[in-house]
């Protein structure tokens, strides 16, 4: 679909001058490397009760993302976005002054809150503006570049951070990422929505419409269970990273190096997963890098420097299957149900991650962190294959749907 307007062209090229600044000043995270130590040491909580404070963020998400996706479609993805910027920056703030649980509970919720106005509205926000323009073939590379850009500067963040603990309290590069991230509301307003040719349902009909389409296809939840596998692994990887690393006997201002590395990583899996994908092909991609977030998490099992690389491969794994099951996503729904379906993707994804939390907060406490990640490893392989297997048998494997109803 092309732009039918000078003026709506010129907006939306515009849009995608500015949603690489967006995506990257939306997130200015200077704690990466520090925040579950700043938890445990500066806050006197144990890595289980950290794990379990996953679950609360992981819960206050599971409660609004389907309903922040619906807000979405219905009263703008713009609107959405400039919500998410302005939630995260005082979630941020409240994170790094907070002396309580409770108020460190108050801001994961926030955290999860904002995450999940985001969710959905930012990817649909590009899709729908590169559909205006008629270049809706270049978002797999689009949106993966723009992640990689993102997670790049995030390694950067980090390493700056770690550093500065050096000589600041753990707080500080906490309360400093609330400052950095206000800018990205301020660019939120500036996007503009791009237009659209049906009629809005109402909120409650719009939900029920996105999930019915949803559940109708195989393929689509399939994929969204593969997805959800890989953002499980990351999550699981990235919150034990810290206590992984730090059982090798390094210090604590070198949890930047090892945390930065890792992004970096992530960083360079976004930018080449369009490449990634031509090369394997959509079915290959998607169980490769579901497996790739799930059997690699023996490598924290292990408590062996020398199997840190294998580690944070669901790094690589998750960051090149995500613009492959968004794009296979986006293409098989309507522009006025895009956001809430790429929601609902994201709901099984925290559902997901809040009982692996749970569950492996409560396991780490009793049988130690090793043997948390050897179980959760086996559970998401199993889950991988299956979901698979499903995709694969749905008769609608291929990038373009197999019955093009998308506009419907």
């Amino acid at each position: 679909m092309s732009a039918q307007t000078p003026h709506v062209q010129a907006a939306m090229e515009r849009n995608l001058r500015l949603l690489p600044w967006y995506w990257v000043l939306r997130w200015v995270w200077l704690g990466e490397a520090i925040w579950v130590i700043y938890l445990i040491e500066e806050r006197g909580l144990t890595i289980g009760q950290v794990l379990l404070f996953g679950a609360a963020f992981s819960a206050a998400a599971v409660v609004a993302e389907v309903p922040t996706g619906i807000f979405a479609d219905r009263y703008g993805l713009r609107n959405s976005l400039i919500l998410a910027s302005a939630v995260i920056t005082v979630a941020f703030l409240g994170f790094g002054l907070s002396t309580t649980i409770p108020a460190l509970l108050a801001s994961l919720v926030l955290f999860g809150l904002g995450e999940a106005f985001m969710s959905g509205a930012d990817s649909a926000l590009l899709f729908n503006t590169l559909q205006r323009l008629g270049r809706g073939e270049e978002f797999t590379r689009r949106i993966g570049r723009m992640g990689g850009i993102q997670t790049a500067a995030v390694a950067v963040f980090t390493v700056g951070g770690g550093l500065m603990v050096r000589w600041t309290s753990l707080a500080t590069p906490i309360v400093l990422s609330a400052v950095c991230t206000l800018p990205a509301v301020l660019l939120a307003f500036l996007l503009v929505e791009p237009p659209r040719e049906v009629e809005r349902a109402g909120f409650f009909a719009l939900g029920g419409q996105a999930l019915r389409r949803v559940m109708r296809a195989p393929s689509m939840w399939a994929a969204i269970l593969l997805l959800a596998v890989a953002e499980i692994g990351i999550m699981l990887m990235f919150t034990t990273q810290q206590p992984v690393v730090l059982n090798y006997g390094v210090p604590v201002w070198s949890l930047g190096l090892f945390v930065g590395a890792a992004l970096l990583l992530s960083s360079a899996a976004s930018w080449w997963a369009a490449a990634i994908g031509q090369r394997l092909g959509l079915g290959p991609t998607l169980i490769g890098m579901a497996l790739l977030c799930s059997v690699t998490l023996l490598g924290g099992a292990s408590g062996m420097i020398w199997l840190y690389p294998l580690f944070v491969m669901p790094a690589v794994g998750m960051n090149v299957l995500y613009p492959h099951v968004t794009d296979f996503l986006s293409r098989r729904v309507p522009d006025s149900q895009r956001a809430t379906v790429l929601s609902i993707g994201s709901l099984v994804a925290r559902l997901g991650g809040l009982l692996s939390a749970v569950l492996l907060g409560t396991l780490v406490d009793r049988s130690g962190l090793g043997g948390g990640l050897a179980v959760a490893s086996v559970v998401l392989t199993v889950l991988a294959l299956a979901a698979y297997v499903i995709w694969a048998r749905s008769g609608d494997t291929q990038l373009e749907p197999a019955i093009a109803d998308a506009t419907r």
